[in-house]
């Protein structure tokens, strides 16, 4: 962590930043460690339980010790301990944009736990469910491919006729030429992707086209114009298809159930909208 400095002439006095913070933590204390509590840091206990939910929040391997890796979590628990402490000397947790923060760190851990309540453990597909969702994603499996791309990415424009006549240019250079003049910021690059890592509909779409032909892509992130420029056959064994086969149906059925879940929920409570907000129309089939 880094220290502040105290400057004076040509002599600097580093002082350690959790040496400064501990001091707002010097309170009387008969709390001691031991059991379950695995640290007292000023009043406030440190247990074996919030040292696995940070080791699960690191993403740490489960196959490591957790003995081993107890020390290193422990000493980031303290120090988020220690500030968090600074912050409400300091009055930080009356503040508006701490009220709004929190509200939204619970609503993500309640949500978080209801989805793995709602998840539940699914079954394990049969095996013809299986070999179904192989035969339904070629891309994926069979017909997997490495494309390399010729690509302008930029912001998505609010007019969405103004992405059909850029695609209308033809060429990348045409494109990326168009974007300059206009003083609009993209980003050029040549990507390979995976087909096994997009989405089979788009997938399937993508791989349909003839090398040089223009595509283009709006997702949440943006706007993505391409173009193939090669592309390779890279199929992994068949051997290897089942195993990840089977757990991507594990997540479609954990998801299904909780996507009914949602719309059961949606439909028993009532949801007011200020109209400027409210969401659109659903589509006319």
């Amino acid at each position: 962590m880094r220290s502040n400095s105290v400057r004076s002439g040509k002599k600097t006095t580093r002082i350690p930043l959790l040496a400064m913070l501990a001091s707002v933590t010097l309170v009387s204390c008969s709390k001691e460690p031991g059991g379950q509590v695995v640290a007292v840091v000023g009043d406030e206990e440190i247990t074996q339980q919030e040292l696995r939910v940070e080791a699960e929040l690191l993403q740490t391997p489960t196959s490591r010790d957790f003995q081993s890796i107890a020390p290193g979590l422990l000493q980031r628990v303290i120090e988020r301990n220690l500030l968090a402490e600074y912050a409400r000397q300091q009055g930080l947790d009356r503040g508006p944009e701490y009220v709004a923060r929190r509200r939204q760190l619970e609503q993500t851990l309640l949500a978080t736990l209801a989805i793995r309540k709602l998840s539940g453990t699914p079954k394990t597909p049969t095996a013809a469910e299986v070999q179904k969702f192989i035969a339904d994603r070629p891309t994926i499996f069979a017909r997997r491919e490495r494309l390399s791309l010729d690509q302008v990415r930029f912001a998505t424009p609010a007019n969405s006729a103004d992405i059909k006549k850029l695609t209308d240019l033809g060429t990348i250079d045409a494109i990326a030429a168009r974007l300059t003049a206009d003083g609009v910021r993209f980003e050029r690059g040549r990507p390979t992707i995976d087909t096994a890592s997009i989405d089979p509909a788009i997938a399937k779409q993508i791989v349909a086209l003839p090398i040089g032909e223009i595509f283009d892509l709006t997702t949440a992130d943006g706007t993505s114009i391409s173009t193939m420029t090669a592309r390779a056959p890279a199929p992994a064994p068949v051997a290897t298809w089942t195993a990840p086969a089977t757990e991507a149906v594990k997540r479609e059925q954990a998801n299904k159930a909780v996507e009914a879940a949602m719309a059961k929920l949606r439909k028993e409570t009532e949801i007011k909208y200020d109209p400027p907000f409210a969401p659109p129309p659903p589509a006319k089939k």
